[in-house]
């Protein structure tokens, strides 16, 4: 049997990015603990699988990669297999009786202990550690690289104190904490030493930063802040809740020289009767102004955002305005979401939920619709030249390159896919003209 020393250590991440840096801390004691740590899953010892709790699709994605690493296990492939994160905060009892052969479970605020629950199962040792929800993890804690080296996620906060009915993310997640801004411009030199040159700024809603410790947001002072540390370019920010965006934020993201001109604004809907029942905070008419300032106040800003199809009581009107909303907006980016009746949260329990056939038809006629406005809107930019951070080269054409513009967060947007003579380096940023489209991607050359 192998010492602990020579243990190998990989971790299967899901969920959203604020997971994927959960993710990075853990590897980071891992290999504090002496552990070594692989990112190939059939050349690890001890796999951990950090969980997605958040809607359906979510949990059946965990479920199906843990039966597929228990498969594993029951092959002698795996010594180990270690579950942690919000599906084992929200239903830790029973993934215990459903999955008996699991080594550990450890809830979404355990991560402190990882090293001691590593050590447990390298001995054989079956364990468990669910307590408070919600791992905030600082400056001083190592993190192990799971995005390329040159576009990390800065961490800002966890949790939420907002009370949506859809949601269960203050269960999973805990109340909103913020870190301090000295701590994080520590660890922004940090990354960009290790050779950041893109800051992803994410919190479950990074425009409340501050707001626990100094009653006000801080977001602002925090990004004047960051804007000094060497070697960074771009700063994105994810996750601005539309009713705390306030004129303050705004202008510092128009003042600043790094802060991409890129604002994710989840609205969930546009119909007051519907937004109303989200308990979303706002109002169509809040909503629309919010929007005509953005663009007034940052020129050339592109806005994601994401709506929810299929909420209890939406009827065919309501969707219909929401349809309408789209083709006036015009949004650069935008997801569409079915909506999960999820237990814990308010609105499982509300009358006229919608079928799923018709939740399954609103979505096709929604995603349907922001495809035609996305191709009007790509075509603005044939002809200009776009700043571009190159991430791989294509592998199955030669001479092309996939990279993002500002206006392109990593895994959710497109690509500008870019055609070039000479060979280009990963992480490096060029001049590209925009030439052509496709589909949600843009095509150009040096």
């Amino acid at each position: 049997m192998k010492s602990r020393q020579n243990l190998s250590i990989g971790i299967v991440s899901l969920g959203c990015p604020k997971t994927l840096v959960d993710s990075e801390v853990i590897l980071g004691k891992a290999r504090g603990a002496h552990f070594s740590i692989t990112q190939d899953i059939e050349k690890s010892d001890i796999v951990l699988l950090n969980t997605c709790g958040f809607i359906r699709d979510a949990k059946e994605e965990s479920i199906d990669a843990l039966l597929k690493l228990l498969e594993l296990k029951k092959e002698k492939k795996l010594l180990g297999v270690i579950v942690v994160g919000c599906l084992v905060q929200r239903y830790a009892g029973e993934l215990q009786k459903e999955f008996p052969e699991v080594d550990a479970f450890v809830g979404s605020g355990d991560y402190k202990r990882i090293a001691e629950v590593l050590k447990k199962v390298a001995d054989g040792k079956k364990f468990i550690t669910v307590h408070k929800a919600g791992y905030l993890a600082n400056s001083d804690e190592a993190r192990v690289p799971l995005t390329p080296s040159h576009s990390r996620y800065l961490k800002i906060s966890e949790g939420c104190d907002h009370t949506c009915s859809f949601c269960v993310i203050p269960k999973l997640r805990g109340r909103y904490r913020s870190r301090h801004i000295a701590d994080l411009v520590k660890e922004a030199k940090q990354l960009a030493d290790e050779g950041a040159k893109e800051l992803v700024v994410i919190g479950q809603d990074i425009t409340k930063f501050g707001c626990d410790y100094a009653r006000r947001s801080l977001l602002p002072e925090l990004l004047q802040a960051l804007s000094v540390v060497r070697d960074v370019r771009w700063m994105r920010l994810l996750y601005t809740y539309p009713s705390t965006l306030s004129d303050n934020i705004i202008q510092a993201i128009a003042r600043s020289k790094k802060v991409c001109r890129y604002i994710d604004l989840p609205l969930q809907h546009i119909s007051d009767k519907i937004l109303r029942s989200m308990r979303r905070g706002g109002t169509k008419k809040q909503i629309t102004e919010l929007i005509r300032k953005l663009r007034v106040m940052i020129p050339g800003v592109v806005i994601r955002t994401s709506f929810i199809v299929g909420f209890p009581g939406e009827t065919e009107r309501d969707f219909e305005e929401l349809l309408e909303f789209m083709r006036e907006t015009k949004f650069e980016r935008l997801g569409i979401f079915r909506y999960s009746r999820e237990e814990g949260s308010a609105a499982a329990e509300f009358p006229d939920q919608v079928p799923e056939p018709v939740k399954e038809e609103r979505y096709h006629r929604a995603m349907q619709l922001q495809q035609e406005i996305v191709r009007e809107v790509n075509r603005r930019y044939i002809g200009e030249e776009l700043r571009v951070l190159i991430e791989s080269g294509d592998s199955e054409k030669a001479g092309w390159w996939a990279g993002r513009s500002a206006m392109d967060a990593p895994e959710i947007d497109g690509s500008v896919l870019v055609k070039s003579r000479k060979a280009l380096e990963p992480g490096k940023f060029y001049t590209v003209k925009i030439t052509d489209t496709q589909d949600y991607d843009l095509l150009g050359q040096i």
